[in-house]
């Protein structure tokens, strides 16, 4: 005789993984060691005898289209989710899990593999990351337990009629193709292990003064790839009792994580008493200039090397292998020299470096370690984005290196031209120079190659907020561009979190993965 699959997964509450992902559930399935929302849910549907009613799966992807084909799914918004429908969060991020009831416009849920165990969780209808429910055809279920009234009435007419939103989501999912690219990417991957609730504290150090000042309006912090320091800017109401000063330490906090670690630079009042601050992270430093000549030094020893000189402090470092024979750096900015140290390894090694300030502390990694597999980015995912294409900067089809020959007293030149794109777009030349003749035809093929390709950006705003998420990282993107379909990882160029009126998301800027270089 069937049984109630909630009462089944109610009894295994508090029930924890005893390793990485080592659980009864995933010795069951035969796939023990993987994400385990989905097998929890299949499992409780087997122990309750009902498990034709529920896909047997890993994976969320596999286990909603499964309903979706059946003509058993319901988006958000257009049904009031029971007890014993599955509740899938597939806008944002990957998960799964079992409603227990829903009452007052919230739904209450048992789900696995939430903070590593079986867990009861609530959300409001309208939270961001539900995608909608699997509604299984059980032939036993125990409606009596808790149900809200509301959705013991819901009409059964109306909730088989599909909405305008679901039939535009099906007539796009059947005229998808297959995403054009060399290696495609699973993206079922790790499950957000709590939402983010946005909670942000902004901590200030005045001398012996310790504070937490009240912010008002919206918050934000902006992080880029290349050559820019993280930057936090953010309101508040002047008190004397929050007195502030440029070079006071700052620290943000979001949801008891700390976030963001930096020095006020700016601070302006309004006719209202309204206080602006903007405060950046250590990296402002690296905007001074300097004249420096190294030898046999690899990128990663040229940042400890003005670290040290500069004061700032280092946290991890990654070895870049490559050691750069001799650099001499002419009154340049530090940011500068240190790129130019990364752009030399990226052409020997083929591997690309960020630098960032992590709470406090400098950091280069390389962006294979970088992957952030709690955001996946979709058209469901983000309130809106936008693809352009461009020549306008940062492309170059013809590259020209000069080295100051003092022996024949005159310039060696060193060219390299794609013909065929000069035909096409005219002359875009790159302009250096070269303190070593040996590498200067390898470093002009080297730039022509990596510079002589149209710019595709992708900017995805409203993305929900993920506190991993900084330039340098990986996301999973799919996506469909007009002239280019996208089913890979995507380099965060730019990272803005953004904090207002307690919702927490982002605007990205995304290049990489096979749709540009």
């Amino acid at each position: 005789m069937a049984r109630d699959i909630i009462d089944v997964a109610a009894a295994e509450i508090g029930y924890r993984e005893t390793g990485n992902n080592q659980t009864k559930y995933g010795a069951w399935f035969g796939t023990n060691g993987a994400a385990w929302c989905h097998m929890f849910v299949s499992w409780c549907a087997d122990q309750a005898g009902t498990a034709g009613s529920v896909p047997k799966t890993a994976s969320t992807t596999t286990g909603m289209n499964w309903f979706i084909q059946k003509g058993q799914f319901q988006y958000k918004g257009s049904y009031t989710p029971k007890r014993g429908d599955l509740i899938y969060f597939k806008t944002g991020r990957s998960h799964v899990g079992l409603v227990e009831r829903c009452s007052g416009g919230t739904v209450y849920t048992i789900e696995g593999n939430s903070s590593d165990q079986v867990k009861r969780r609530s959300y409001p209808l309208s939270e961001g990351t539900i995608t909608g429910y699997g509604v299984p055809a059980y032939d036993h279920l125990n409606t009596n337990s808790n149900q809200a009234s509301s959705a013991g009435n819901q009409n059964t007419k109306s909730s088989k009629k599909t909405s305008e939103t679901e039939l535009k989501y099906l007539k796009r999912i059947l005229a998808k193709k297959a995403p054009v690219v060399e290696k495609p990417v699973s993206f079922d991957v790790d499950e957000t292990e709590s939402l983010p609730a946005g909670i942000v504290t902004v901590t200030v150090n005045n001398g012996q003064k310790k504070f937490d000042i009240p912010v008002i309006d919206d918050l934000r912090v902006v992080w880029e790839r290349k050559g820019t320091p993280g930057k936090l800017t953010f309101k508040a109401k002047y008190d004397k009792k929050y007195k502030t000063s440029e070079g006071n330490v700052v620290l943000v906090t979001v949801d008891k994580t700390k976030f963001f670690y930096g020095f006020i630079f700016t601070r302006s009042t309004s006719k209202d008493g309204i206080m602006s601050y903007t405060v950046y992270d250590q990296l402002r430093y690296l905007k001074n200039k300097d004249t420096v000549i190294y030898k046999k030094k690899t990128a990663d020893q040229v940042v400890s090397m003005i670290a040290a000189k500069f004061g700032l402090q280092c946290g991890s470092l990654e070895n870049t292998g490559y050691v750069i024979p001799k650099k001499v750096e002419e009154n340049v900015t530090l940011f500068d020299m240190i790129q130019n140290a990364l752009d030399e390894t990226m052409m020997v090694k083929n591997k690309v470096y960020t630098l960032y300030d992590k709470v406090g502390k400098l950091q280069l990694a390389g962006i294979g370690s970088m992957k952030v597999n709690t955001c996946l980015i979709d058209k469901e995912t983000g309130q809106d984005f936008e693809y352009k294409i461009s020549i306008d900067a940062d492309v170059y089809n013809q590259v020209k290196l000069i080295y100051k020959n003092n022996e024949k007293g005159a310039f060696d030149l060193y060219m390299e031209k794609d013909s065929k794109n000069i035909n096409k777009w005219g002359v875009l030349q790159y302009t250096d120079t070269i303190d070593d003749p040996d590498i200067g035809k390898l470093k002009a093929q080297a730039l022509l190659k990596l510079y002589d390709t149209v710019l595709r950006t992708l900017t995805v705003k409203g993305v929900i907020g993920d506190k991993k998420v900084r330039a340098g990282s990986l996301v999973p993107v799919t996506l469909d561009l007009q002239d280019i379909k996208v089913s890979n990882y995507m380099l965060v160029e730019k990272a803005t979190h953004i904090f207002k009126n307690r919702e927490y998301t982002m605007d990205l800027v995304l290049s990489g993965g096979g749709f540009s270089g």
